[in-house]
């Protein structure tokens, strides 16, 4: 995958916020009386497992928080794709004093540094895995407390399908980076060699 297909992939990766909101919006909330009106069942349920779910959902609201910042991530990204275009045609120009100072800022930014970028996406693929953990426990006590044709509806809203859509984006997060860092790689090689 060449730079600028790279650059264009980064730009449509999907906004982590909205995806989280959107899933947010779609799933249960703590158990609570004027709560998940659309889940009548919910308020059927025996007092111990409202506070089981409770105390689950609790745990499940702060891996939320964790992941709630990925959509800068995203950011980093597409300006650590624009640095690296910048440095191919600095490097492809013969400009290398450019394309040191382009190397080291891609290594040493606080915002792009790439060791940090390159931990941020790992520990952001490791929380939403475990948000995804959370979710499908917390929906297996949902599923065993609900009557059938509850459990069915429960189990057809959208909710599903925005964390899929997390771990999907995850998943290219850390694609994209190991393409762009392969370009890296390979550029300020070039850089060096033309010194």
């Amino acid at each position: 995958m060449d730079l600028r297909e790279l650059k264009k992939e980064v730009h449509t990766l999907p906004n982590f916020s909205e995806q989280l909101q959107k899933f947010q919006e779609a799933w249960i909330k703590p158990i609570k009386s004027n709560t998940n009106k659309h889940l009548p069942f919910l308020q059927n349920l025996p007092v111990e497992k409202k506070q089981e779910i409770n105390a689950k959902l609790f745990a499940f609201q702060q891996k939320v928080k964790e992941v709630e910042h990925a959509q800068v991530i995203n950011l980093k990204l597409q300006e650590y794709a624009k640095y690296l275009i910048e440095l191919k045609l600095t490097t492809l120009n013969g400009n290398s004093r450019k394309a040191e100072y382009i190397t080291r800022h891609l290594l040493q930014d606080e915002f792009l540094n790439t060791k940090f970028l390159l931990h941020d996406i790992k520990y952001l693929e490791k929380n939403v895995k475990s948000l995804a953990y959370k979710y499908h426990h917390i929906n297996e006590l949902v599923h065993h407390e609900a009557p059938l044709e509850e459990s069915v509806h429960f189990l057809h809203l959208p909710h599903k399908e925005h964390l899929q859509s997390l771990l999907a984006a995850s998943r290219r997060q850390k694609t994209l980076a190991k393409h762009l860092g392969e370009h890296f790689i390979d550029l300020a090689t070039q850089t060096r060699r033309k010194k």
